[in-house]
This record gives structure tokens, sequence and C-alpha cells, in this order.
């Protein structure tokens, strides 16, 4: 399976593989495949995060929180079905991008 089958399958069909939708099981997933492949994305991936964040002490899962709802947004305020669903949402846009930055940065070495 690609990224970006993944990545389809974690926002339009989470549930059908870790029960309840939330935020936390997405990353949990993300790390989970992430980890199988074997490829090195994951650190990546929060290098990436952090570089967008220089000094912030939030790991990397918290500020993709923050991006989607503001600064000190964490899992506990995720309230409705719907916040956690714009948070996975978030959380799958931020890793097409660094993906697609990723890719070609790649490309050039």
């Amino acid at each position: 399976m690609s990224w970006e089958e993944f990545l389809w399958h974690m926002e339009h069909r989470l549930g059908m593989y870790v029960g309840r939708p939330t935020y936390e099981r997405a990353f949990s997933a993300l790390t989970g495949f992430a980890l199988a492949r074997g490829q090195g994305e994951l650190a990546a991936f929060q290098e990436w995060m952090s570089a967008r964040h220089p000094g912030s002490p939030l790991v990397f899962s918290s500020l993709a929180l923050a991006e989607t709802f503001g600064v000190g947004a964490t899992e506990d305020g995720l309230v409705s079905d719907d916040d956690h669903k714009r948070a996975v949402s978030n959380l799958c846009r931020l890793f097409r991008e660094f993906l697609g930055q990723h890719a070609s940065t790649a490309q050039h070495h």
C-alpha cells in the first residue's frame, strides 16, 4: 500500500480499522504504518514538523493539533467527532505536504 492509499483510508475509513476514529488512533496508525515501511519517514516528518515550529517544546503529534486548532490545543480538547475528523484530516494534509517536499528534496540528492 502506498502512502497516498494509506492516507486516503485514514481520512475516509479510519473507523473500519481502529474502531472510534480519534486523532490519537489515527496518529498511532500513521506511526505503525511508517515503522512497518522502515524507510525513516516518521523521523523525517518529526524533523519537518519541528522545523515548522522552531523553539516549540511540543512533540510533533501536538504540533499537528496546534496547526489545526491553535496553540494550546490538546487531544483532551477534542470534544466532538467533528473535532477528531478535522484533526485527522489536517494530519493527513500535513503528511501529504511533507511527502511532497521530502520527495522533491530526495530527488535533488
